[in-house]
């Protein structure tokens, strides 16, 4: 077991995660509840036992296990960067120039990843209709959650889906989204369009979009530079 974790040029959570999995299933086959000890022992003559123990796998000791380099914002940088995107829509406002609908779009957009936890590809693959209501929730309306259909796919695998709720920490959020479909989106001119974040003609919203919207927003707060879009970190 020791052989495959360590010859493996794999991250320490991805190698904690094998472990578990490994722990659980041998938590199982050594229940007596399940009767394999006993059905072992009488076919082979030695029962399975637990190999996996406090002093032989990965602990969990720090908050943040990534590359040193690319840390989490912090919640104060968090604020930071929403503050400069609010920043930019009064600044065009007060002005009156041209593009006020992309920046409050911007804003939109940044907060979402935070308030849902998205990475890049989830982020412009959502489309209006994957907001979801929850009915534990009423007073969140269309958005209790959001089902998230490109997530990150491993191995080879179709990408991943999973459905985000809208938790009370974040309920801010909720305003926000209302606000962007209801007054800005619809100016946006995205026809039939169905996607969520649309671009100014009407298209869906590319990766390399948001990596320089996120990239001049964190520049206009005073932030690293080396905080990129994939490092979210914790919304506020």
């Amino acid at each position: 077991m020791e052989a495959f974790i360590v010859s493996r040029s794999i991250a320490p959570s991805t190698a904690r995660n094998y472990q578990n999995c490994l722990r659980m299933f041998c938590e199982f086959v050594t229940d007596a509840r399940y009767g394999w000890p006993a059905k072992c022992l009488e076919l082979f003559g030695s029962a399975p036992r637990q190999i996996l123990h406090e002093a032989n796998t990965i602990s969990h000791v720090a908050d943040y296990e990534g590359d040193p380099a690319r840390r989490p914002l912090t919640y104060d940088e968090v604020q930071a960067l929403f503050d400069a995107a609010d920043g930019r829509v009064e600044e065009i406002q007060a002005r009156h120039r041209k593009g006020a609908l992309t920046v409050m779009r911007d804003s939109a957009m940044l907060k979402a990843v935070y308030a849902f936890g998205l990475r890049r590809q989830e982020t412009v693959g959502l489309d209006v209709a994957d907001w979801r209501r929850n009915p534990k929730v009423p007073a969140y309306s269309s958005f209790g959650g959001v089902f998230v259909r490109w997530g990150k796919s491993s191995h080879g695998s179709p990408p991943k889906r999973r459905t985000v709720f809208t938790v009370a920490e974040f309920d801010w959020i909720v305003p926000v989204l209302q606000h962007y479909l209801t007054k800005v989106r619809p100016l946006l001119a995205p026809a039939q369009h169905p996607a969520m974040w649309v671009t100014e003609r009407g298209g869906r919203m590319s990766r390399r979009r948001l990596n320089r919207t996120f990239g001049l927003v964190r520049d206009l707060a005073g932030l690293p530079t080396e905080l990129d879009l994939h490092a979210r970190g914790t919304a506020l």
